[in-house]
């Protein structure tokens, strides 16, 4: 009988599949396999003498002469799966670019040159830095978890790129991640003109075949440096010597479809198999991160002091109760026009881009939802259309009111378009620049706008998000924070730990380089304990208090928990099959797991479908797992399985 091998295809089935094949392969290479009626790109994970099934189909062509994963990369993977209880064909799938999934052949079209120019810095580190390199040095070659605590613009950068340089004179590989595409560029020229090596980047405003260059010279051990979003942890480096996961704090690290891995948490794993020293640094860290230095399971490095010695800048609240002027308050709108007149830059922060919110009459309270989902559409100005930010429906604004006829529509709250209009209006001769989604949809639009405000002109900036955390402007000379309170309103119990951090990471933004900075935050909730903390920069002494209150919820990360999700345009059906699954899970014997629900989703539908939880959580992880394993070996036993869209997800963050 010819060879048999085992294969992993990406369907979403918890197995694997047999094959002929005329010759034995190796664990990791790709083949072309059928499956029902399709040809299919298949990973080998084992070969085999004999197979549980009788009658099986022959490989069609193998793809590999070598590995494209090889074992250390598939026990990490392997591992991934287990932990994560998703398929491990569509794990392994995942894990490669998108051209090696389709097939292609594994060749580098263009390579990486040398950077053409390095230069050592104009400066000397400070003590604190110089310890964080010496220690995290002395691990070289051990797995050994370090959070490098740094507040915003102390020069955790620089702790990196030293470290990276001892690495690379070693003949060993760093893996950089960051959350977001935004500081991609940004890292990428800092670390180019300090480090005389090959520097690839993974992210997914790369093109298909820039992404498998990078992939493959990662993998053949040319690129000494990878530094990419969170699909770069699976990028395979032979020679890996250490992990950085800068801003470990950031949601961005977990994916939130398909395959839900967070890539802060599989650094560990990986850094633990590989056997090489991981560091995770940011200046606001997650509470997981603060639990895990308080049991000894890392070491905590503090960097206290900013790099260039300039204090940390001055934060102040302004009272919107009495506020009648819209989003911006008379106090605001001196200050920044105090900084404009010294030829410094402002930055005000609005998480909500578009025009406005809501779109309402005035007459009978109508509000514009979309036909879709259970949210309000968002008015957008400049193509006079309401679109909605959850499944990307959009119809023009009625002229008169659907549900009274009157003539009494208006557009209520504000969003970045409804910002830059106002600020138009008071500072009719300043550059704005607004820097959202909308205006960073082309591939370069980001980069321009960075580009134009490094310059350091006076100028306003209006960001979102993706301007809260990394960047470094050298004329920014102070930050204004709209709307905040949406974060103290919230129902999620992490509301309050990401609005910290939120608010501590844009203030970072202010004076890093010569004088001190000024913060200003307008909230109609100025007593509320969290700004207390914020305005003395005391965010370690606000994590520890949200410790204790986890801790005495039994909340995460006291606690572990799991999602199950579920999701139908029948909306019974959804609510029907996690009963179902509920029934199922309460029957296998788990004492120590609680389950909660099913309960409708925060927003219930979305792009018509409409979505139901069930929670699961647990002291013991490992109990957690057990439950989900058995429940996974039972799943086929629900009859409405096939009637509706379902994931789990581990470790939900949302």
């Amino acid at each position: 009988m010819p060879p048999i091998i085992e294969v992993a295809i990406p369907v979403p089935l918890m197995r694997t599949f047999d094959y002929l094949c005329n010759q034995k392969v190796a664990a990791g290479v790709r083949v072309k396999v059928p499956f029902g009626t399709k040809k299919v790109i298949g990973i080998v994970i084992n070969n085999k003498t004999k197979s549980a099934f009788k009658k099986l189909k022959s490989v069609d062509e193998i793809l590999d002469k070598s590995p494209i994963l090889d074992k250390s990369m598939l026990d990490f993977l392997f591992w991934a799966a287990k932990y994560y209880h998703h398929p491990i064909g569509e794990v392994l799938h995942s894990a490669l670019p998108k051209n090696l999934r389709l097939g292609k052949q594994a060749i580098i079209k263009k390579t990486v040159s040398l950077p053409d120019k390095i230069s050592q810095p104009d400066f000397k580190i400070n003590p604190e830095q110089a310890d964080a390199i010496k220690q995290i040095s002395s691990k070289q070659g051990a797995y050994h978890g370090f959070l490098l605590h740094g507040v915003t613009g102390s020069g955790k950068t620089e702790v990196y790129l030293q470290i990276t340089q001892k690495m690379l004179k070693k003949g060993k590989q760093v893996l950089v991640l960051v959350p977001e595409i935004g500081l991609t560029p940004q890292m990428i020229s800092r670390f180019e003109s300090r480090l005389k090596t090959k520097i690839v980047t993974i992210h997914s405003q790369r093109n298909e075949t820039q992404k498998l260059d990078a992939y493959l010279l990662a993998k053949n051990g040319a690129a000494g440096v990878v530094l990419g979003t969170r699909s770069a942890i699976f990028a395979p480096m032979p020679n890996l010597g250490m992990i950085i996961i800068d801003e470990e704090h950031d949601g961005s690290f977990k994916q939130q479809s398909s395959f839900r891995y967070s890539a802060r948490d599989l650094s560990f794993i990986r850094a633990r198999q590989a056997n090489v020293p991981l560091i995770l640094g940011t200046a606001t860290p997650s509470l997981e991160t603060l639990k895990n230095v308080l049991d000894g399971k890392i070491s905590r490095l503090k960097l206290t002091q900013r790099a260039s010695g300039v204090s940390l800048p001055k934060i102040s609240l302004i009272d919107m109760k009495t506020n009648v002027s819209g989003l911006l308050s008379a106090e605001l709108i001196a200050k920044i026009r105090q900084y404009l007149d010294q030829s410094k830059q402002v930055m005000l922060f609005i998480n909500r881009r578009g025009y406005a919110p809501i779109y309402f009459c005035k007459e009978c309270g109508y509000k514009a939802m979309c036909g879709h989902c259970d949210s309000t559409m968002i008015y957008h100005q400049s193509i006079n259309r309401l679109k909605c930010h959850h499944c990307g429906a959009e119809k023009m604004p009625p002229a008169t009111c659907p549900d009274c006829t009157q003539s009494s529509l208006e557009a209520l709250g504000y969003g970045t378009q409804r910002l830059e209009e106002t600020l138009n209006s008071h500072f009719a001769n300043t550059p704005i620049i607004r820097i959202d989604r909308d205006t960073t949809r082309q591939k370069k639009a980001f980069a321009q706008h960075l580009e134009q405000i490094n310059k350091g002109e006076a100028c306003i900036i209006i960001g979102t998000q993706m301007l809260a955390k990394g960047h470094d402007f050298a004329n920014l000379a102070m930050v204004g924070i709209l709307d905040t309170d949406a974060g103290l309103l919230s129902l999620d119990f992490r509301a309050t730990e990401r609005l910290a951090q939120l608010l501590i990471q844009v203030s970072g933004r202010a004076g890093r380089n010569t004088k001190q900075g000024e913060v200003v935050i307008q909230t109609r909730f100025c007593e509320h304990p969290i700004f207390n903390f914020v305005l003395s920069n005391r965010y370690t002494q606000f994590a520890n208090n949200l410790l204790k209150q986890r801790m005495s919820s039994a909340l995460p990360p006291f606690s572990h928990q799991a999602l199950l999700c579920a999701n139908s345009k029948n909306k019974q059906n959804a609510q029907d099959f996690l009963d179902e699954a509920c029934a199922l899970l309460k029957n296998i014997t788990v004492e120590t797991v609680e389950i909660w629900g099913p309960v409708a989703s925060v927003i219930e539908k979305k792009s018509d479908y409409y979505y139901f939880n069930l929670y699961l959580q647990s002291g013991n992880r490992s109990a957690l797992h057990q439950l989900l394993s058995t429940f996974g070996q039972h799943i086929e036993s629900l009859k409405l399985k096939n009637k509706v869209r379902w994931y789990l997800d581990i470790d939900p963050i949302e």
